[in-house]
């Protein structure tokens, strides 16, 4: 090898240190702002992980139109959190809003809407950041009525607590609750 090749080489590597420690720094200090979680449902033999990071409202408006400035405009893809995709692991087959969801593990997203939600399940897991997915991976979509609340939640938060017919899985975050059925 020639000397130039070898500095080449050299510049690529450190580089490639550098780069990947600023990412990783990057991914590990956004995690103050928006702590990682996990929604855990334990029911019979039924394990049910989410798995998300939860971002604060901090005085602004959360959903709603794109000319209100909303953090998260109706109509568009959200990641279920902050930083890392939302992940929701299964142990075993289950109804998820009514449509037959496979064992295994998913990225879920929503797209809010003043009424409805969508919330759909995705086949591919490991996104970073928000890149949105790519939809002919979608494993299936649901749409859920939204409702509100006086009194808003500060913390995106998922939780699961009994339904009609079985459990739900329940998003809230400023004065937005979506539900999802689980069976």
């Amino acid at each position: 090898m020639n000397k130039t090749v070898r500095i080449s080489a050299l510049i690529i590597i450190v580089l490639s240190v550098i780069g990947y420690g600023a990412y990783n720094y990057l991914r590990s200090s956004t995690k103050k702002h928006s702590p990682l979680d996990v929604a855990e449902l334990r029911e019979g033999s039924l394990e049910v992980d989410v798995t998300y990071c939860r971002p604060y409202k901090k005085d602004r408006l959360i959903f709603g139109d794109a000319s209100e400035e909303a953090l998260q405009p109706n109509g568009e893809y959200w990641r279920l959190g902050a930083n890392e995709a939302t992940i929701i692991a299964l142990n075993r087959d289950i109804m998820f809003g009514g449509k037959p969801l496979k064992k295994g593990n998913y990225s879920m997203y929503a797209i809010p809407g003043e009424d409805v939600w969508i919330v759909a399940v995705n086949s591919a897991t490991g996104q970073w950041g928000y890149s949105e997915p790519n939809y002919d991976e979608d494993v299936l979509r649901v749409e859920v009525p939204v409702n509100y609340t006086d009194e808003p939640v500060e913390q995106l938060t998922i939780s699961f607590e009994p339904g009609s017919s079985g459990m739900n899985m329940v998003i809230r975050w400023d004065t937005s609750i979506a539900k999802v059925s689980i069976d």
